[in-house]
């Protein structure tokens, strides 16, 4: 009988430990230098059990860089309704959360890590991208859509206006930031700067009075 709940496995236990083990490896090691050989010792298993989870160390990077993006997807839209009146508060709630996401010490060395590999990598770009910034932005996308139909901002093109917002946010923080030029901003100076995003973004795409 099906109970509505979602069977974890003992493989689905041990994979989900093969990318966290994977991921630490890529952030510490960087995706050249890290082997499939190091990750099964860190795993404390052989190759070939490795390998009967993930073909390559491509596929495994890849199933890393997919499990955190939908991680961090999953908690940024959490509990966000399209149904609320106050579109205001809903774009604060998705700013802070992404802003704080973006501008982690885990995020911003990944990002790191994976700027000095993309050229001789261009493929994991691929993945980053589309598993991360262009989901987001679908997302994203969806819910000014839907804050468009029901007359909370006004019409437009909610691609665009989903990825002004999320620029927006990190203004003046994201480039300072990647660079180690400043510390993960404080609680304080990320509301700071989402206050700002929403009064801008508001201005320009709020619904005009009738």
């Amino acid at each position: 009988m099906d109970d509505g709940c979602i069977r974890v496995t003992a493989k689905d236990i041990r994979r989900q430990t093969i990318l966290e083990i994977a991921r630490t490896t890529f952030m510490e090691d960087g995706y050249a230098a890290a082997s499939m050989s190091t990750i099964a010792a860190r795993l404390g298993g052989s190759k070939g059990t490795l390998y009967n989870y993930f073909a390559s160390k491509e596929e495994l990077f890849r199933a890393v860089i997919e499990d955190q993006c939908e991680r961090k997807m999953a908690l940024m839209f959490d509990g966000v309704a399209t149904n609320d009146d106050d579109v205001a508060n809903g774009l604060r709630t998705l700013g802070a959360r992404y802003t704080t996401m973006v501008l982690s010490d885990d995020v911003m060395t990944f990002t790191r890590m994976l700027v000095s590999e993309v050229l001789r990598f261009p493929a994991l770009g691929q993945t980053m991208y589309e598993a991360g910034p262009r989901e987001g932005v679908r997302r994203l996308s969806a819910y000014m859509e839907e804050q468009m139909q029901a007359g909370r901002l006004r019409s437009t093109d909610s691609r665009r206006a989903a990825e002004q917002f999320l620029e927006l946010c990190l203004a003046g923080l994201y480039r300072p930031r990647l660079w180690n030029v400043i510390a993960p901003p404080s609680a304080k100076a990320i509301d700071d700067n989402i206050e700002a995003a929403v009064e801008t973004f508001v201005a320009a795409f709020g619904a005009r009075p009738a």
